[in-house]
């Protein structure tokens, strides 16, 4: 996964991914893991840069150099990150070297961000152990780019690669400095680890469920081909990381994280709301869709929304079918339809605002995909 972000005093800030294979020890560099696909590059691009603008930081142009990021990462020496670790962790509390590392280093994801000269500026690793759990560990930005978004990027990666491997859970031990940011990410404090650790910081333990599909009562399996339709389709979906929380069969809720989507007044900024809304109105009808073995084509004809207050606390979307009308056996007949429903937003399920939408449907695209607007079914 890889990235170039052109940010304040002209540097270049590159993300990959990668693993390392068994052999590390003796030497070997890293290599990309299978699972970084361009378009991830391309929406964790745009949440960056969306992220910048929001910090106040100068970052309105970006481009990929993938040829040349590979080459940088693949012709460095493996501890070009482990001296960063052991600076930035280690080192202040006059630890040796090599207790920035330990055995499970060569069969763990990473995360790193290097500058433009090959200067590693934030790391993060996760490892999932046999119970099927995630630990996220040796988290580090380098002072001169703190507070510029890299600490939640690294974060964010390492949880989509644990929601990919199936994770039910991560896990960190947070020093007492970090357990703020990390419950802006969603881990809940569990209380500080009073067993002996390998540094004399008080840590704590952090933890955050892993949403998946499995926990929805109604047709997860068409849930889960409308999120991918989203992530493919509709690239915003992905870099505002909207994900299905529940279909009911009578209702549709979403959400997305409270960070990265925070305007520099601290409550959630009113283009993600809208988006999140918009996607959400636009899900419902697509699973009503499905029901009725129905597709078609969903377009927003007309939009508005309505604030009672700023919201804040973690967002979340519901629709539901008592609000919708329209007629959509017209479609049936060949002929487009048009339907109005609401959205209500919350923050911390406290009702923030109200979104009123109205979409048309153009009738299905005879044998296409249903999630491209086709009815696969006739």
């Amino acid at each position: 996964m890889n990235l170039n972000v052109q940010q304040a005093g002209g540097s270049l800030l590159v993300v990959s991914q990668f693993t390392l294979a068994a052999d590390t020890e003796r030497g070997m560099r890293p290599s990309f893991s299978g699972g970084a696909a361009p378009q991830q590059a391309e929406a964790l691009y745009e949440y960056f840069v969306e992220r910048c603008k929001q910090q106040g930081i100068d970052a309105p142009t970006g481009r990929f150099a993938a040829d040349m990021q590979v080459s940088l990462i693949n012709d460095g020496p493996v501890t070009f990150w482990l001296q960063f670790r052991w600076e930035m962790l280690r080192k202040p509390l006059h630890q040796p070297k090599g207790s920035e590392r330990d055995a499970w280093d060569a069969m763990a994801h990473h995360q790193m961000v290097v500058d433009e000269e090959g200067n590693t500026v934030a790391v993060g690793r996760l490892y999932i152990n046999a119970d099927n759990e995630a630990a996220i560990r040796f988290m580090a930005v380098h002072p001169s780019v703190q507070d510029k978004g890299l600490g939640t990027l690294v974060a964010m990666a390492l949880e989509s690669v644990a929601r990919q491997e199936g994770v039910k859970r991560v896990t960190c031990s947070a020093r007492e400095d970090a357990v703020p940011f990390f419950a802006k990410l969603g881990f809940v404090n569990q209380g500080e680890i009073t067993t002996p650790q390998t540094t004399p910081v008080r840590h704590f333990l952090m933890i955050k469920p892993v949403a998946t599909l499995d926990d929805i009562l109604h047709r997860g399996d068409w849930c889960g081909q409308l999120q991918q339709a989203w992530y493919e389709h509709i690239p915003l979906s992905e870099k505002m990381g909207v994900r299905i929380q529940q279909y009911t069969g009578q209702k549709f809720i979403t959400t997305m994280p409270e960070t990265g989507n925070q305007n520099p007044h601290h409550t959630l900024f009113a283009g993600s709301l809208f988006s999140l809304a918009t996607l959400t109105g636009w899900g419902l009808i697509w699973l009503m869709l499905r029901e009725r073995h129905l597709g078609g084509t969903i377009i927003l004809a007309d939009a508005h929304i309505r604030y009672s207050k700023p919201i804040t606390g973690k967002p979340g979307a519901t629709a539901d079918l008592g609000s919708l009308s329209g007629d959509l056996d017209r479609l049936a007949r060949g002929r487009k339809a048009r339907v109005a429903l609401e959205v209500e937003l919350y923050g911390n399920e406290t009702l923030g605002a109200v979104f009123e939408g109205v979409y048309l449907v153009l009738p299905a695209k005879p044998f296409g995909p249903l999630e491209e607007g086709g009815n696969e079914e006739e």
